[in-house]
Formats: C-alpha cells, structure tokens, sequence
C-alpha cells in the first residue's frame, strides 16, 4: 500500500497541482521570461553551482560522516522538480519562470550529477538516463501544465470561474496530501530527526532559500527595477532552496544501491516542509489581508 501511494498516488496529485498551476498561466507569461534570460541565468546558477558550494562547505565545516556527507552532496545535486514548481504557485512567486528553470535544470542534472558526484564520493560510478529523466519531466510538469493552459484558454464564463477558484484551493490540499505521503512512507527516520543530518538538511534548505533571496536581489539592483521584486525573490528562493529529494533518494537507493546514503534526503523530505509551510501561509494570509495589490 505505502509503495503504491508513493509511485502512483504521489504522481498524481503532484501532476493534479501542476494541472492548477497551469490554469493560471498564458503563453505570454513564458514569453516575458524570455525577455529577461539574466533571471533565469542568475537562478540557475545558485541552483546549480551555488548551492552545491554551500553543500560542500557544509560537509567540511561540520565534518559529517561519510554517510551522511554523501546523502548531503547528492541532495545538493538534485534540483526541485514539480513540487517546487506547485509551492512557488501557492507562494505567488513567477510561475513561469519557476516551470522554465525546472525544465532546463531537468536536462542538466543527468550530466551534472555524475560528474560532480565524485568531488565528495570518488568511488561512485553513476550514470543517469536523459530520457527517463525527460519523460519525467513531460509527464509530470509540461503535459499537465499544457492541458490547464488550454482549459484557461478556452474556459470561461462563471462555471469556469468556479472551478478555477475550487482548483486553486485544491492544489493546497494535494500539497498537504503529498506531503502527509511523504511523512507516512518516511516514519522510520522520526528517530533520526534529533541528528547532524536532520541539522545540516534544514541547513542547507534555508541557507539555499537565503542564497536564491540574494541573488533575486542582486539581479533587481543590477537592472535598477524593483517591479515584480517580491515575486522573483520568492521564485529563487523556492527554485534554490526546495531541492528534489526523490530524485536523491533515487540515485541512493537505485543507482548507488547504498539505501543508507538516502537517509539526509530522506530527513530532508520532511523538514524542508517547515519554512515551505510558513512561506505558503505568509503569502495566503497577505492574499487575505489585500485581495487587491
């Protein structure tokens, strides 16, 4: 049961709030982020390279153990996917720009995590496949989100409208939902949440979300335009800080087959649902307080 909620269900509702995330978006919204490739250029850069520097430092400054260095680097490695594309949604970060990083950062990881793999683990041998990572990508994110944007397309009048609002407060809900999965597919880590790896997990999520927050700024004072400022803040922060523990998970169990490395992913999965959490009911708690910005 708990291995079907994981590989089906999980999916589901994961593909369920990109569907949501799409009935907000119009082809305009891409193409706005075309016109400013330095945001996306920025954020995949602290996603890529930023945040594994500040795995790496971690690593050394708190001298983990090998076990769960390891785990730390491969997290460190493994971008967000859908999920950070749904909570940068429910946040009111940039969608698109969001869709746009996970797209490209989707292709990159199956050639970046091998070869940046051996800096913390040189006897890892790992090869991981572009299509299955492409497929992925497809299935979960880019085909839902389509099929919403055409419904927006083409929906309208008060039915449509209705359903936009019940599937916009529906996405929470999926959110919740995966991640009560998460928790119940991940009880045997509860005796490891007073550890090193539960301290440098947390870490490294909200120093990732402090990263992306800097450079968000560093690109608004670069471009001398404060429009939009909150909502990129929160996109980087989110791209940067929410990693893809399932895809680290993954590389440890599968690839790797040392189940023991996914143990940092593992308490990842749980914490990093903390300040994501807080984020979301900051934002819905604003939306409440000024319907009209």
């Amino acid at each position: 049961m708990g291995q079907t909620m994981l590989t089906v269900a999980l999916p589901v509702a994961l593909a369920w709030m990109m569907f949501t995330v799409g009935l907000t978006l119009k082809v305009a919204d891409f193409s706005r982020v075309g016109r400013y490739p330095v945001q996306v250029i920025a954020g995949l850069a602290a996603q890529l390279i930023g945040l594994p520097l500040l795995a790496y430092g971690l690593v050394h400054a708190f001298n983990l153990p090998d076990v769960v260095a390891i785990g730390l680097w491969i997290l460190a490695l493994s971008p967000g996917g859908a999920s950070s594309n749904a909570i940068t949604h429910l946040c009111g970060g940039n969608t698109a720009l969001s869709v746009t990083m996970t797209a490209i950062s989707s292709v990159i990881v199956p050639f970046s995590l091998p070869l940046l793999l051996p800096l913390v683990f040189p006897s890892a041998q790992l090869v991981l496949p572009l299509k299955t990572a492409i497929l992925q990508l497809v299935a979960v994110t880019i085909f839902p989100i389509g099929i919403g944007m055409l419904v927006r397309h083409y929906g309208s009048g008060l039915r449509f409208q209705r359903f936009s609002q019940w599937a916009g407060r529906s996405s929470l809900w999926a959110l919740f939902f995966t991640v009560a999965v998460t928790l119940a597919a991940n009880t045997n880590v509860f005796n490891q949440l007073f550890s090193v790896a539960s301290l440098v997990a947390i870490v490294l999520c909200l120093g990732g979300m402090g990263l992306g927050a800097a450079v968000a700024r560093g690109v608004l004072c670069s471009r001398g335009d404060n429009r939009d400022g909150q909502r990129l803040t929160r996109t980087l922060a989110i791209e940067v800080g929410v990693q893809n523990a399932g895809t680290a998970i993954f590389v440890a169990v599968v690839q790797l087959q040392q189940p023991e490395l996914a143990l940092t992913p593992l308490l990842y999965g749980v914490l990093m649902n903390i300040p994501v959490l807080l984020m979301i009911y900051w934002h819905q708690r604003d939306t409440k307080a000024c319907p009209v910005r």
